[in-house]
């Protein structure tokens, strides 16, 4: 299979990395010279646009930031969708609605090209160690039939069902990263304002019951003190009022999503272009105390 990736950013890169040491011929469109540069050193092929890049393919790997980039992406007369013809395979990797990835499929299927929803988990360094969990919706046995392509990047691939479904399940993934980061701000902030060495109180939860991989991700950061960017506050912002938006079409109360949502966008108002580990600074300063590793402390 000829290969074409859109989206080489901290995810797609080092996914686009990894198709082309498994030896995949791979080409690649982006609006931003460095990513493209990268990817040409690496032994990719540079295409104009989206409808070219389609034409010239067999299976189309799209990894974008928000629903806005889809629209660009897939439609118009340079899009994915204009060049789509009988027998092409778009798989999209972004975390968007179940509604949009419909949309998408329908208009596709118009083409009588064929669509999968497969957002991933494992950020960018399950990117970059092909390791990442792949939810996929849509056609089982289209499926099947890039399943080998998929394992490239993904660790654990699961076929979930309909179009849509795998948005379903990133999305409630995601919500809980916001639920569980809100809620572990507030347990390491109280634990340091009572006085307990934040590694003793990390190691202890690690090996009991409150424990969560969100802790995994932040807490070391925190500690740390270091805030750049994995997966953004704007980001999680992002996907977390996607959830609530299908759960109110869903008619299921997410009381505590909400209030979560809410904390994740105070810390957004200042530090949404860093880490979701930075969701603990704004109650950090409400508190007047930092959670970092008791040997730099003055």
């Amino acid at each position: 299979m000829k290969i074409g990736f859109i989206g080489l950013g901290t995810m797609g890169l080092p996914m686009t990395r990894n198709l082309l040491q498994a030896g995949y011929e791979t080409y690649v469109v982006s609006r931003s010279r460095p990513p493209i540069e990268q990817a040409i050193s690496m032994g990719a092929i540079e295409v104009a646009s989206p409808k070219a890049l389609v034409e010239k393919v067999d299976v189309v790997f799209t990894c974008l930031p928000l629903p806005a980039s889809i629209y660009e992406v897939f439609d118009g007369e340079n899009g994915l969708i204009a060049g789509a013809s009988a027998g092409k395979i778009i798989i999209d990797h972004s975390t968007i609605s179940p509604a949009l990835n419909k949309e998408v499929a329908n208009k596709l299927q118009e083409k009588e090209a064929y669509y999968l929803d497969a957002p991933v988990s494992g950020g960018p360094m399950g990117a970059k160690a092909g390791t990442l969990t792949i939810m996929c919706g849509g056609d089982e046995a289209i499926f099947q039939k890039v399943l080998p392509v998929l394992k490239v990047t993904g660790e654990y691939v699961q076929y979930v069902g309909d179009v849509g479904n795998g948005s379903v399940i990133k999305l409630i993934n995601n919500m809980l990263v916001g639920v569980h980061t809100a809620a572990l701000a507030e347990a390491f902030v109280m634990g340091e304002k009572a006085g307990v060495n934040p590694q003793v109180l990390l190691d202890l939860i690690r090996r009991s019951s409150g424990f969560s991989k969100s802790m995994d991700w932040s807490v070391e950061a925190i500690m740390d003190r270091q805030f750049e960017q994995r997966f953004s506050v704007n980001l999680l912002h992002k996907d977390m009022g996607l959830a609530l938006e299908l759960a109110e079409e869903l008619n299921v109360p997410t009381e505590m999503v909400k209030k979560a949502e809410m904390i994740v966008n105070q810390a957004k108002q200042t530090y949404g272009h860093e880490d979701v580990a930075a969701i603990i600074r704004p109650l950090e300063q409400k508190v007047g105390v930092e959670v970092k590793r008791w040997s730099e402390k003055e």
